[in-house]
């Protein structure tokens, strides 16, 4: 399920609601259990609203100052609203200084790091294929790392 949000359109936290009650519709009439709901980056509305319902928060975040900053905004976010959360480093290798510290942080607050992935030109040639990186051929390093995280993330969504 997606939508599509106009350059200088407002409402885009009303459009996240009506997407993920749309996605829950679909999943029931479907007999699903899981949604997954990606958001954008910040603190603002469309985050609340894609988070808002969640069993779990998945903080994606890079190795750079801001990154670092914006993580501990979300994570301050999901603990304001007492959600789980865990933390992933997109591009892990770009400064493994940062990477390092992002990861003390995480076990200094109580945060699960489901782990890392590396720079991959591999998501590149998965998006120009219309595929997910999961899906190319020859199984790409970052794959493997994104099929780890997901198994971090399952265990505890379904750790029940």
């Amino acid at each position: 399920m997606h939508a599509r949000l106009g350059v200088a359109e407002e409402n885009s936290g009303k459009l996240v609601s009506t997407v993920r009650r749309e996605a829950r519709r679909i999943a029931e009439e479907q007999g699903r259990d899981l949604i997954l709901v990606d958001g954008s980056p910040g603190i603002g509305c469309p985050v609340i609203a894609s988070i808002t319902g969640a069993d779990m928060v998945l903080i994606v975040t890079e190795p750079t100052l801001s990154g670092e900053h914006d993580l501990k905004r979300v994570a301050a976010l999901a603990k304001h609203f007492d959600m789980p959360a865990a933390v992933c480093v997109n591009k892990a290798d770009i400064n493994p200084e940062i990477t390092e510290r992002i990861k003390a942080n995480c076990a200094e607050h109580d945060l699960l790091y489901a782990g890392s992935i590396l720079y991959d030109t591999s998501f590149t040639k998965a998006q120009l294929q219309m595929r997910s990186l999961v899906e190319l051929d020859g199984n790409p390093p970052a794959a493997a790392a994104v099929r780890a995280i997901w198994k971090v993330v399952r265990e505890r969504l379904f750790a029940e």
